[in-house]
């Protein structure tokens, strides 16, 4: 019996693994990012346990997509010339950046760097292979294609951003260059946005969408909103500043707040979703790993606050930060508890078929 109970228990587990989702990194994200907004509203034990439950979540998701690589590489292939999937492995660049950040607020130095480093490599293939096979390999049309999750492109790309500031106050001397860079991730990240939400609203807006169409990963049309709110304050508030940051600063305050209005328009519509496909349409609501888009864009929207409150003329949105901050994380309990309840559920489940009576075979 116990011989035949891990069988079951393996072959659970590997059925888990071929199947993962390719966006699973979210999870990182979202426990980081509300540790960070924890931080900023100055819970600090709650924003530690926090910030090291996503670095632990992030060594174990690592651990499991190697062992998806190495196991299933067709099922990953699959998934990575998938237009609809492909972009959710972006997660494995934004959930290294979110975590540097984190991080950085509680002055490691060379961890920041690591995880910098990786998300950056991980970036750059990522994007001209996203891009590789949307030119070479996709023959599907723009409403079969395009998805929310293709935002989480603009998420890896503005959490970068975030991290060469970062590493600029760490290495004064190299400033002028990570200034550059940062400033050039996060402008690429607002052209990419740009033309990424302009394929979703077309098929918002001209094809048949149903309740199964409209997916958590939507929330990212706020998310990467908010994140590009946050590293456009963040090169606001960069330290000595070399003369191209100064130079730009109109612009980059300027379109900071549009991207932060834009962000905050978005917030009633994807609620009137919701409303639409789970009391309307009566879409069944359980836990899916997609959720996790869902709670990160709440963290982000929460931090982006926090950081507008800093700027002159602004300091009232502090007063919505921290609210918002716990709105964020009642969300992360809720989807944590459902994560933790499906596990559950799925073991309960495997139990129930051990102790069916074995049925004799059919003769065919």
């Amino acid at each position: 019996m116990q011989r035949r109970s891990f069988t079951v228990y393996r072959a659970q587990w590997w059925s888990w693994v071929k199947q993962l989702y390719p966006g699973y990194f979210a999870c990182v994200m979202a426990t980081g990012i509300i540790s960070i907004a924890l931080f900023l509203s100055q819970v600090f034990l709650l924003s530690a346990v926090l910030g090291w439950l996503g670095g632990g979540l992030f060594l174990f998701l690592l651990v499991v997509y190697g062992l998806r690589l190495v196991r299933y590489p067709r099922a990953v292939l699959q998934d990575a010339t998938d237009p609809g999937k492909l972009f959710g492995y972006f997660t494995a660049v934004a959930a290294p950046g979110v975590l540097a950040t984190r991080a950085a607020l509680s002055h490691w130095v060379a961890l920041p760097v690591i995880l910098t480093a990786w998300a950056a490599g991980i970036w750059f293939v990522l994007t001209y292979w996203a891009f590789a096979v949307l030119l070479f390999r996709n023959d599907r049309p723009l409403e079969q294609s395009v998805n929310g999750g293709w935002l989480i492109t603009i998420v890896g790309t503005e959490s970068l951003a975030i991290d060469w500031i970062v590493l600029s106050a760490f290495w004064p001397d190299q400033a002028p260059l990570l200034q550059l860079i940062a400033y050039a991730f996060w402008t690429l990240g607002v052209l990419l946005y740009l033309i990424f939400i302009t394929f979703i609203v077309y098929r918002f807006c001209f094809a048949k969408i149903q309740p199964a169409d409209l997916t958590p990963p939507y929330w990212i049309n706020m998310g990467a909103m908010a994140i590009t709110t946050v590293a456009g304050v963040r090169l606001l508030q960069a330290l000595h500043p070399v003369p191209l940051l100064v130079s730009v600063q109109s612009y980059i305050t300027g379109f900071t707040l549009m991207m932060w209005a834009w962000g905050t328009w978005w917030l009633p519509l994807l609620v009137l979703i919701g409303i639409w496909k789970y009391g309307v349409r009566r879409q069944p609501l359980r836990y899916e790993p997609a959720l996790w888009s869902m709670v990160f864009p709440l963290g982000m929207y929460a931090t982006a606050l926090h950081l507008l409150g800093q700027l002159p003329g602004l300091a009232f949105l502090r007063a919505l930060a921290t609210p918002c901050t716990w709105i964020a994380l009642s969300a992360w309990l809720l989807v944590m508890g459902g994560w933790v309840f499906s596990v559950g559920r799925a073991i309960r489940r495997g139990q129930a078929g051990q102790e069916q009576p074995a049925q004799p075979a059919a003769v065919s």
